[in-house]
C-alpha cells in the first residue's frame, strides 16, 4: 500500500537541494541520483536549479511506495 503525502504527519512540500536531500537520507550525492535515475525520487528544474520535495524525500525515508505523477 502506498503512503500518501497527506498520510504524513507535518509533511509540506519545501523544496530542498541535492545536498539537503543526500544530508537527510544519509546517503552519497551519487544516490540521490540513483534513485532519481530509478524513478524513486523525482526533480524539479527551477531556472537551471534541481530542487526535491521534502514530502517525497519523507516517504522514502518510511519506505513507502511511491507514484509521483504531478
Amino acid at each position: 500500500m502506498a503512503l500518501m503525502q497527506s498520510e504524513i504527519p507535518g509533511c509540506d512540500d519545501s523544496l530542498l537541494r541535492k545536498k539537503q536531500v543526500a544530508e537527510r537520507l544519509a546517503c552519497s550525492l551519487r544516490t540521490v541520483d540513483r534513485l532519481v535515475n530509478a524513478g524513486k525520487l523525482r526533480r524539479i528544474r527551477i531556472l537551471g536549479g534541481v530542487r526535491f520535495r521534502w514530502s517525497q524525500v519523507q516517504i522514502l525515508m518510511v519506505g513507502g511506495t511511491n507514484d509521483f505523477q504531478g
